[in-house]
């Protein structure tokens, strides 16, 4: 993006120039209109110009070796500017048009100089648009699970939460595993199965979008401990469906998935890490992620964490706030919450089981914690699966 001349007092190429002014005081004589979005040319005065932001938006750009592009410094105009002598600059519009007042040092006249490329306005558009999300939601399935030879004209993600999701897309086989992620094209055959004992859980969003670069295509994309808080984050969502702008933030989750992917950052088992600490945080957070979901039907509080792990509180507390942005205690509730949904629809056990299992107290505080976080009690989750 670019900065304004009055984020910086001074630079090799102006200095800003700290007073209130009128532009009704400006000779109108040196006001310039400007439409152009390009241009081939910089302007270079021998004594110092200033240059006046009027109307619209004015992007100025400056150097003092014009054979180098890679030298030009853009700015976007506000306030007034005197420019040292000798510096190349010219002002492109980036609204519809604009106007500033130019004014030399006594009447002294330009030298034109060429670039040797176009100047000219970068435009901010985004080159991944999401047109339209058609659905959102996690799936629960168990073995044997098949969904065979399927084709649609619209993107799937999915990305595994538990289990073992085996993907084959035109003919290649792909198996998906916790945090790992696949993208389906407009128009690729595709199956899934579930061979493994269990319960095999994951997200499923199908959209339309443009910009997608099909180098992403038949792969399989890890998304490692950064990526938890987004993943967790996704699946609360999606148990909420009524909460205020809940399109807009997940389309903004698995949008931001998708450029990781692009840009290869999320097809590692780990994201890069910038020391020995940070490696050694990432792997220890995982190590605790990896128990919960192993332990979640045992009555895991944070002190039960601090012993098995030798682990200060405060260290447990950082390492989530720091990977998932919520505390243990908050994880652990939605994870064993989570945990119930599947064993509602999965299990023969009663409510009253299922509270005891997970580790509630009594069945009204698991109904009133359950209720409160998915928006409908237990019971009637439970006679919503009643076909």
């Amino acid at each position: 993006m670019y900065i304004k001349t009055t984020s910086v007092a001074h630079t090799k190429y102006f200095d800003t120039i700290n007073f209130s002014y009128n532009v009704s005081d400006k000779p109108h004589k040196r006001l310039v209109n400007i439409k152009a979005k390009q241009s081939d040319t910089f302007f270079m005065f021998n004594q110092r110009v200033t240059v006046t932001a009027h109307k619209g938006i004015a992007l100025i750009l400056l150097t003092t070796t014009p054979e180098d592009p890679t030298s030009y410094k853009e700015f976007v105009l506000q306030g007034s500017i005197s420019i040292h002598p000798g510096v190349c600059f010219n002002t492109l519009s980036i609204t519809d048009q604009c106007s500033i007042f130019l004014e030399p040092s006594r009447n002294d006249e330009p030298t034109l100089v060429n670039a040797p490329q176009p100047l000219q306005v970068r435009e901010f558009v985004e080159e991944i648009h999401i047109n339209k999300v058609y659905s959102f939601f996690y799936q629960v399935k168990t073995a044997p699970y098949k969904y065979l030879d399927d084709c649609h004209n619209y993107f799937e993600m999915t990305i595994v939460d538990q289990g073992e999701l085996i993907h084959e897309i035109e003919g290649q086989e792909i198996v998906a595993r916790k945090h790992d992620c696949v993208l389906y094209f407009p128009n690729q055959r595709h199956s899934q199965q579930v061979k493994q004992d269990g319960v095999t859980t994951y997200l499923s969003i199908m959209f339309d979008a443009t910009g997608i670069d099909t180098k992403i295509a038949n792969k399989l994309f890890h998304l490692g401990n950064n990526h938890t808080y987004l993943i967790e984050r996704m699946i609360e969502l999606s148990n909420h469906p009524n909460v205020d702008y809940y399109k807009d933030e997940m389309i903004i989750q698995f949008k931001s998935i998708i450029i990781n992917m692009l840009r290869g950052e999320a097809d590692t088992n780990e994201e890069p890490s910038t020391s020995m600490r940070e490696n050694y945080e990432s792997e220890l957070f995982q190590t605790i992620i990896d128990y919960l979901h192993a332990h979640v039907e045992d009555e895991n509080q944070v002190n039960d964490l601090v012993s098995h792990f030798s682990l200060s509180r405060s260290t447990i507390q950082m390492l989530f706030k720091k990977y998932t942005d919520t505390t243990p205690k908050n994880y652990i509730n939605r994870l064993r919450l989570n945990r119930s949904k599947v064993l509602i629809r999965e299990s023969k056990l009663s409510l009253s089981e299922i509270a005891t299992k997970l580790g509630y107290g009594s069945i009204q505080y698991f109904s009133r914690a359950f209720s409160r976080e998915f928006g409908i009690s237990p019971s009637s989750y439970a006679k919503s699966l009643i076909k």
